[in-house]
């Protein structure tokens, strides 16, 4: 989730439950504001009307006058002492509208003239829960209104405030080490995105420097060590061809000259293994992967022949994937290699490509390999003289290079590796 889209659900949220809350005490506080007007209506009339009654005994006020809006009900003395003076809704019958109107009504307990009495005081009072619906829904319309407005408003600024951080990320993507061009960073007035622009700079340039010394190192480095090695193995050849040598003699320097040979190709296996990880190969070639298989299994015949390997090619499906050729034909011929070199007398190589990923299993030892090793360079568990242990190692480099997985599995005494694009 984008941080733009998280910190605005975040805040909706934070918003809509606090409105929430917000409007469960503001229901709770108007309820009880009208309540307690209505009740105080009720209590003045109560005062005023005993107020009047003890000045005028004679006016009437025994029995239930529809005219008024209170009635008295004799009681006896115990029922006055135990009586409470208490506030509550009711309903009553309104023939005009043909419907129960809300009334509060106060019920206390008086004496007048010697007389014990309930008194009971009904007023109309304003709809309550229609007039809290009303406000609340008013409200409420005028609430989600704002908070419409606020989330896209939000949105809108903080897009526009974002905008020099995803510009900035955008051309770091497209950024290349490889290239001569230093990322351009975009302009901002906001002082953090200034500072990390500094610092982005400031990151690039001294990276820019270092993978230009090291690549400079290594291409030097890897041409100092062949000239001498080049000028050793010459020499040897030019020592070895000498009538005066004895076998001994000779067994030796074709030993020496063997090893230098061994030399060379680490050197440039080596090289070559840098300039993988420094990614300077371009990606852009579109590569035919079955008709690079066919080509690379006719440099495996003579192994084919010596074992008496049996080789299967299954689904072979016509699959064009984007890449490096020079590098994609060096990762399917070291898988091929792999699977030749290190199977037994008599077994199979087996060979699937269908939509995706191409499958390389072969026989081999029993038991199986450490994934957690077998990528590694020099790791070797076979006992050939003719491996360095960097085949598989530059396999994996290649595919992670081009945006590919190489993954090992052992099943059926069979070694596995496939390649998925």
């Amino acid at each position: 989730m984008k941080l733009l889209s998280y910190t605005s659900r975040t805040q909706l949220v934070l918003f809509l439950v606090l409105f929430g809350v917000f409007a469960a005490v503001f229901y709770l506080v108007m309820r009880w504001n009208v309540y307690r007007n209505v009740d105080e209506v009720l209590y003045n009339r109560k005062m005023n009307l005993l107020a009047y009654l003890q000045q005028h005994p004679r006016a009437p006020y025994a029995g239930d006058n529809p005219l008024d809006d209170f009635t008295f009900y004799k009681i006896g003395e115990p029922a006055f002492r135990n009586g409470k003076e208490a506030y509550s809704n009711t309903l009553i019958y309104e023939p005009v509208d043909d419907e129960l109107d809300e009334y509060r009504k106060l019920v206390s307990y008086v004496k007048l003239h010697g007389n014990f009495y309930r008194l009971e005081i009904i007023k109309p009072h304003l709809e309550a829960n229609e007039i809290i619906t009303t406000v609340a829904i008013t409200l409420g319309g005028l609430f989600v209104g704002l908070t419409l407005c606020y989330y896209v408003s939000q949105r809108i600024i903080s897009q526009k405030i974002w905008k020099p951080f995803y510009e900035l990320l955008e051309r770091l993507r497209r950024y290349r080490m490889d290239k001569a061009t230093e990322p351009e960073l975009p302009a901002s007035r906001i002082d953090e995105f200034k500072a990390l622009n500094e610092a982005v700079a400031e990151l690039s340039s001294k990276n820019k420097e270092i993978f230009e010394s090291q690549k400079q190192f290594t291409e030097n480095a890897s041409h100092e060590m062949q000239t001498p090695l080049s000028v050793i193995q010459s020499r040897l050849e030019a020592l070895i061809e000498r009538p005066e040598l004895t076998g001994k003699q000779a067994e030796i320097i074709e030993g020496i000259i063997s090893s230098t040979q061994r030399l060379k190709k680490l050197n440039k296996t080596l090289l070559l293994l840098s300039r993988i990880e420094n990614k300077q190969f371009p990606l852009t070639d579109q590569v035919a992967v079955k008709e690079t298989i066919d080509r690379m299994l006719v440099h495996f015949e003579e192994q084919k022949e010596k074992l008496n390997l049996t080789v299967q090619i299954q689904n072979a499906s016509d699959l064009t994937v984007k890449g490096n050729t020079l590098l994609t034909e060096m990762l399917i011929q070291n898988l091929l290699k792999n699977a030749f070199v290190h199977n037994t007398d008599n077994g199979k190589v087996l060979i699937s490509l269908d939509a995706g990923c191409l499958t390389i299993a072969n026989t081999g030892q029993a038991d199986k390999l450490d994934n957690g090793k077998i990528f590694d360079r020099f790791y070797k568990r076979s006992g050939h003289a003719e491996t360095w242990g960097l085949g598989l190692s530059i396999a994996r480099k290649v595919s992670e290079t081009s945006g590919w997985s190489l993954h090992y599995t052992h099943q059926a005494g069979q070694h596995i590796f496939s390649l998925y694009f």
